[in-house]
């Protein structure tokens, strides 16, 4: 017999997590829980996995406070971590960190080393890994050395415990900053060795000294630098001009800047940053309205709520944020609420261009991120804090042999942006649909809420196949109509407001939605 009542549409996931406590103000597409989920494929899918990189962990187990995939010649590839046991170790692909590239050096988790590529000033000369910590003379790795040395020719500033924090290539020369004698000032090499900062050619530049507490993020950014000061200020120094002293050093705002050396990251033609309030920006939307009167990133969700109740700002400084460009995805590692060292990732899904979207996952302990190359592809990468690194972004949904806790709700329906009428009329549940992309002969399981409670659970097998419908656009992404089925299970109970809660934690198992359909009844306006 068919079905008499009404049929609503819900698709989920299609503007991510919001952070809102404001039950009115949610999008009807957001998240009110995003936990260990990924968008990039086009559907709401468990987040993927990891698999340890080497099979041993690292000696005394150190935490892996920053790495590297590092390419000396075309050809050769090689890892290289600082460790929080102050050793520089290289690998070869083999997983064992068998070469000491440099040992007892002072490190700490709360800044984030810096690799920075650059050398091949002439066709001759060795490419070259700068590595930047703070506390310690520049590291240079020449070629696929076994050691490192130090900076050949620094500024009279770099002496002892201090040393730059940040540093870039730009304009052919090697740039430095963040010491802590002089912590407002660039430095700038020569072209023609980026290890000389004191011959002819190279020189410093002072950026407002009398604002904030210091540089501790610069990046080359369409024809100059971009200079980020904690826990405020943004500058740009315009080096268009082959004379130096033309150079303009120009302020873009007082207002705000960066957390702290870890969170900020180059993002295609932009550079994204967290400030000291939570809120993720872009450079380019700072630059364009020069203050705080800038939308955030995060305020399109209204995410500071969220960021401020579920992250430990006490450690900000060992937070540490990458672009993952093979899944277009800004990564934040971060120490969540009660922790100490990072323990979970906060995660901007860019590929839908209009609209970034934000996830959490809080499965792994990303101490540092970096990506490494994987057939020519970048695979996301982390360093933990028990001597491991992991390759992330794996197909395999698990973590160490564990199934990872997936976890998402709806918005709280009252389905008035299909029919007004319908938001201050009850609703009687018949049926709940799903629209789905095989993955296997598992379930997930769905709490249905009705009116904020949650009155009963079902299963929805993940495998077996059903009726297929048209295909469905969750991001930018499309699915075949051959590739989708259709489950469809009897639910009860009713209220003014609907929603769900999906979740699986088991290991290796995965879900792919795509939209669901409400099966329902209208009933009258009284509340019961």
């Amino acid at each position: 017999m068919p079905f008499t009542g009404e049929i609503a549409e819900l698709t989920i996931g299609q503007t991510g997590l919001t952070g809102t406590k404001n039950p009115a103000t949610v999008n009807v597409e957001a998240l009110l829980t995003a936990q260990n989920l990924s968008y990039s494929e086009g559907t709401l899918q468990k987040e993927p996995g990891t698999a340890k990189y080497n099979s041993s962990a690292i000696a005394s187990t150190p935490s892996i406070l920053g790495g590297h995939d590092w390419h000396p010649v075309d050809g050769t590839q090689r890892m290289v971590v600082v460790t929080s046991t102050g050793n520089l170790l290289k690998d070869a692909g083999t997983g064992d960190f068998a070469t000491t590239l440099a040992s007892s050096l002072t490190v700490t988790p709360d800044v984030v080393p810096q690799f920075i590529e650059g050398g091949k000033e002439a066709a001759a000369n060795n490419r070259k890994l700068f590595i930047f910590t703070g506390l310690n003379a520049v590291q240079v790795l020449s070629g696929d050395g076994a050691t490192t040395s130090a900076l050949a020719t620094p500024p009279s500033d770099w002496s002892g415990g201090n040393q730059p924090r940040v540093g870039t290539i730009h304009e052919g020369r090697l740039w430095g900053a963040g010491n802590t004698n002089d912590p407002h000032r660039l430095y700038y090499s020569i072209t023609t060795d980026h290890e000389d900062l004191t011959g002819s050619g190279s020189g410093t530049l002072a950026i407002y000294p009398g604002e904030g507490l210091g540089i501790v993020g610069i990046y080359s950014f369409r024809s100059g630098l971009a200079v980020f000061k904690h826990p405020r200020g943004i500058y740009f120094v315009d080096t268009s001009d082959p004379s130096v002293g033309n150079w303009k050093v120009t302020k873009i705002t007082d207002q705000i800047g960066t957390a702290w050396i870890g969170t900020s990251a180059a993002v295609e033609n932009d550079v994204y940053f967290l400030d000291i309030a939570g809120n993720v920006r872009t450079l380019q939307t700072t630059d364009e309205f020069g203050d705080v009167s800038s939308t955030s990133v995060s305020d399109i969700h209204d995410m500071d709520p969220f960021i401020r109740d579920n992250l430990n700002f006490e450690h900000v400084r060992k937070w540490h944020m990458i672009y993952y460009t093979t899944k277009r995805e800004v990564h934040i590692a971060v120490t969540g609420t009660g922790a100490t060292t990072n323990n979970s990732r906060l995660v901007v899904d860019l590929n839908r261009r209009d609209l970034p979207r934000f996830r959490f996952s809080s499965f792994d302990t990303p101490v540092s991120l970096w990506t490494r190359l994987v057939d020519n592809v970048p695979e996301l990468t982390g360093g933990a804090n028990d001597g491991f690194v992991r390759r992330m972004d794996q197909s395999i949904r698990s973590h160490d042999g564990t199934g990872i806790p997936s976890v998402f709700q709806s918005p709280h329906w009252d389905l008035a942006h299909i029919d007004p009428q319908l938001g201050i009329l009850r609703k009687n549940g018949a049926f709940l649909e799903l629209v789905l992309e095989p993955k296997g002969t598992w379930n997930l399981s769905v709490d249905i809420l009705w009116d904020g409670a949650i009155h009963e659970t079902i299963q929805f097998n993940m495998g077996t196949t059903g009726a297929s419908l048209g295909s469905f656009v969750l991001g930018t992404s499309k699915l075949t109509e051959e590739g989708l089925v259709n489950h469809k299970k009897r639910i009860t109970g009713g209220g003014r407001r609907f929603g769900l809660i999906g979740s699986n934690s088991g290991d290796t198992q995965d879900f792919s939605l795509g939209r669901f359909y409400l099966h329902f009844h209208r009933g009258d306006e009284a509340l019961r």
